[in-house]
């Protein structure tokens, strides 16, 4: 409701702002994120009594997990960011690692939500001479100026409250965020409401807000504002710049993960051991002490829930049953399940297994030609743009210049660093590859940390190897007639 009151009221300034249906497939969405869907994951269950009692269906969360570990593919500590000098890098990552925006931490988390509600946004700004960075929800973000799925101008939503019970104030604050090419423009505007949910009458800005500038315009050549979406088309919305969540076309199979789940908890609840025994078995006797007093005894621990009371069992023993669990069924049929999720949302088959110990991720090195590979390159690309937007618009605030912005990802789940190796030996054994060479492509070090590691390397043989014997392979130096081209320092 509130984003169609925007709507409205915003096309009759003017400004044709992208809502629809989006919004509701992203509510939908951020439910299943959060593990706790009201229409699914809550349901009234008909028992043989013909009373109906009220149960909540386990879910393994797999939304979530799935944000999760897209993240981390995508962004990790090790994703280096550089411009063209060490000082001017080093003051860079002061300004965005700072307590307030604590980019490390808060953009992967970004990328996690951005997967799960389809669309997320950074915006930069400066007050009192601070560079912040607001790390924003796709739900509260409205395009309304667009060129292809290129977004130049959207609104911002956030509200807040004033007063209490029933003579609340609702403030819905909307900012305006728009790129031309050659300036950024920062406008804000303030509605306010008695009932919550509702836009309201729009009210002078500066009431609430005297010290902030409005509007707020900066030459620039880079917006001050980036939307992060996963690199794949919007199915469901054609109409909208606004893109998908990771698990949209997927909901059906997070369903099934749950009903298996929780039949699997419920195999353990519904098929433990009981034990028969007629109702008269427990009830209390009397017995009398030396003083004469009574007191009741029964023989069965009442509440022992192993022990099931019925009637019709006069004179028979006591009957145990043990009902046979379907433990391996249920592991194999979610596991079905967990291969089918991952194979669609691009993570590849394998991906999640589900064993006696609980979900396991795949950790082995991704192949460069599997689809979890293709999927990772594909998503970074995206977020390889919007980093660099982003350096641009926090070099602009604070007075910088870089003649070079560098972006450079995480390949180490790619690269099998011990295969690699052994490669790389293996061509300074076939004279393709100088030591020198190995020593700074293959194990990271500088011309001059190679240089004297291969000095170390001839003065700890001349002491210690016998004459003869070649630092890789064992059987012969760069000094000997091996008809092999010299591998040594180059």
């Amino acid at each position: 409701m509130l984003y169609d009151q925007i709507h409205n009221t915003l096309l009759k300034k003017g400004v044709n702002t992208m809502t629809g249906d989006i919004y509701d497939y992203i509510a939908n969405w951020k439910e299943w994120y959060m593990g706790n869907v009201a229409t699914f994951h809550y349901y009234n269950l008909k028992l043989a009594s013909g009373l109906t009692k009220k149960c909540e269906k386990l879910t393994m969360n797999m939304p979530k997990k799935v944000c999760e570990d897209y993240a981390k593919l995508l962004w990790s500590e090790k994703v280096k960011i550089s411009l063209d000098s060490e000082e001017k890098t080093k003051k860079f990552w002061e300004i965005i690692d700072s307590k307030k925006n604590n980019f490390s931490v808060n953009f992967p988390r970004s990328i996690e939500r951005a997967f799960a509600l389809g669309t997320g946004a950074l915006v930069e700004y400066k007050v009192n001479d601070e560079i912040k960075i607001d790390y924003i929800d796709g739900d509260i973000v409205i395009p309304y100026k667009y060129d292809n799925s290129y977004i130049s101008g959207m609104i911002t939503i956030s509200t807040f409250i004033e007063g209490t019970d029933k003579a609340k104030i609702y403030y819905t604050h909307l900012t305006y965020h728009e790129f031309n090419g050659t300036d950024y423009k920062k406008y804000n505007e303030l509605y306010k409401s008695k009932v919550a949910n509702e836009l309201g009458k729009e009210v002078d800005f500066a009431i609430k807000f005297p010290n902030v500038e409005n509007p707020v315009i900066i030459v620039t050549d880079t917006p001050h504002f980036q939307v992060l979406r996963p690199n794949i088309a919007n199915n469901l919305c054609f109409d909208t710049p606004m893109g998908i969540s990771i698990l949209a076309n997927h909901i059906d199979k997070f369903k099934a993960i749950d009903d298996k789940y929780d039949s699997f908890s419920n195999e353990f609840k519904l098929g433990r051991k009981r034990i028969l025994v007629d109702k008269s078995a427990i009830k209390k006797t009397a017995q009398t002490d030396n003083t004469g007093a009574v007191t009741y005894v029964s023989y069965f621990d009442e509440n022992d829930t192993v022990y099931q009371a019925i009637a019709g069992m006069e004179s028979q023993p006591t009957k145990e049953i043990d009902f046979t669990l379907r433990y391996e069924e249920h592991i194999k049929s979610i596991n079905a399940d967990l291969n089918w999720l991952s194979a669609g949302v691009g993570l590849g088959q394998g991906f999640y297994s589900f064993e006696k110990d609980g979900l396991k991720t795949a950790t082995e090195v991704i192949s460069d030609n599997s689809d979890t590979y293709r999927s990772k390159v594909s998503h970074q690309i995206v977020i390889k743009d919007i980093v660099y937007d982003l350096v641009k618009s926090i070099l602009n605030l604070a007075g910088m210049e870089s003649k070079e912005i560098k972006v450079e990802f995480d390949d180490s789940i790619i690269e099998d660093d011990t295969a690699r190796r052994k490669e790389g030996r293996e061509k300074v054994t076939a004279g393709l590859l100088s030591k020198k060479s190995y020593l700074m492509d293959y194990e990271g070090m500088t011309e001059e940390e190679a240089d004297e590691e291969l000095l170390m390397i001839a003065e700890d043989n001349k002491q210690v190897m016998p004459e003869g014997m070649d630092f890789f392979n064992g059987g012969g130096d760069d000094t000997t007639t091996n008809t092999k081209p010299n591998t040594g320092v180059s």
